[in-house]
């Protein structure tokens, strides 16, 4: 009994064990198919979302790429950097470039420039230098404009030397000499015109006198007229006697050499006034050099002349024309326009007598 019994449990707990075995087999093959499917599922979806995340970072990245600027390769030009984007590589270059020609042609143009304006200026400069040395030498154009004058006040002494008629009598040469010299001497003539020099000095005279007195300045001429009798002491007594701020005598002057042309100024070399007589003889003959054009030979001082001897207490002035001995000076001394430009000259150094 109690083996048939034993056998009957051992039956019953195989068949049951059996039934789990085929239960457990069947749960297996059921639902590891529906777990490994679940999970694929799961990796599947985690997998995209995995790829849309990559996804979205990329397109992240590309977004900060996009707005975040790229590597910016260096060029450099000397010493100095230029940064340009990968767009600008070939474009930055040129208009570097560009700027480097325009600095290079400003600095060439800038040079050149110099270059022509120092050349400009050494042309100027010679001109100017030979216009300059042109100017010291004779002319026969006028170069001093006719201008206006104001010597009101003054008093000129004009002495036109010579006489028609010469007087060998003699008188002192200074007052403080005994030497005798002749009262005066017949003077020169034209080789061109045949002039007498005391005739076309007095003819300037007589015009110069106008024009000054147009100008507002007392004349007294030591003499109106060829025949007269009056000595270099005499005429120097008028301009001291009369308190001339300017004493002129005008003569014309002869050389041995045909070609000496020009005008000369001789002052005395003593008295009250010697200290000043060249600088103002200078006066003198640049304003007649500027009038005339003609060259200035330059003022001599001395103590030859007794006319000037006699009236140092006054600014006096031996005025040399020009030369009758060379046939254009003295054709020019004869003609009425050069006559002129000697009576303005004549004012202009009045002028600067009465403003020194």
């Amino acid at each position: 009994m109690n083996m048939k019994t034993n056998s009957r449990a051992i039956k019953i707990l195989a068949a049951a064990t059996a039934a789990l075995v085929i239960t457990t087999l069947v749960l297996l093959l059921t639902i590891g198919p529906w777990k490994k499917s679940t999970t694929s599922g799961k990796e599947l979806k985690s997998g995209r979302n995995k790829e849309t995340t990559v996804s979205s970072e990329d397109e992240s990245d590309l977004s900060e790429e996009s707005v975040t600027e790229p590597t910016v390769p260096e060029i450099t030009f000397g010493e100095s950097v230029v940064r340009t984007s990968s767009e600008e590589e070939t474009t930055e270059p040129e208009t570097e470039t560009t700027e480097m020609t325009s600095e290079t042609t400003e600095e060439t143009t800038s040079e050149t420039t110099s270059e022509t304006t120092e050349e400009t200026t050494k042309e100027t400069t010679k001109e100017t230098t030979e216009a300059t040395t042109e100017s010291t030498e004779p002319k026969e154009t006028k170069s001093h404009s006719d201008g206006s004058y104001d010597l009101s006040g003054m008093v000129i002494v004009i002495d036109p030397g010579h006489q028609r008629h010469a007087n060998s009598d003699t008188e002192p040469l200074a007052p403080w000499s005994d030497e005798q010299k002749a009262k005066v001497s017949a003077g020169t003539s034209g080789v061109s015109t045949g002039r007498p020099e005391y005739e076309v000095v007095l003819e300037i005279a007589l015009k110069m006198r106008d024009y000054l007195e147009s100008q507002g300045a007392t004349v007294i001429l030591t003499r109106s007229s060829n025949d007269v009798d009056i000595s270099n002491v005499e005429r120097a007594q008028i301009a001291v006697d009369n308190n001339a701020d300017v004493f002129l005598r005008l003569h014309c002057d002869a050389s041995d050499s045909s070609s000496a042309r020009g005008i000369g100024v001789f002052v005395c070399s003593r008295g009250e006034l010697s200290d000043y007589q060249v600088k103002w003889g200078d006066w003198l003959g640049t304003c007649l050099s500027e009038a005339t054009g003609s060259k200035y030979r330059g003022c001599d001082a001395s103590t030859r002349y007794s006319g000037l001897n006699w009236s140092t207490s006054v600014p006096s002035f031996l005025l040399e024309m020009g030369f009758m001995s060379n046939a254009t000076d003295d054709e020019l001394l004869s003609d009425p326009d050069y006559q002129h430009e000697l009576c303005v000259g004549v004012a202009a150094f009045c002028q600067k007598m009465k403003n020194r």
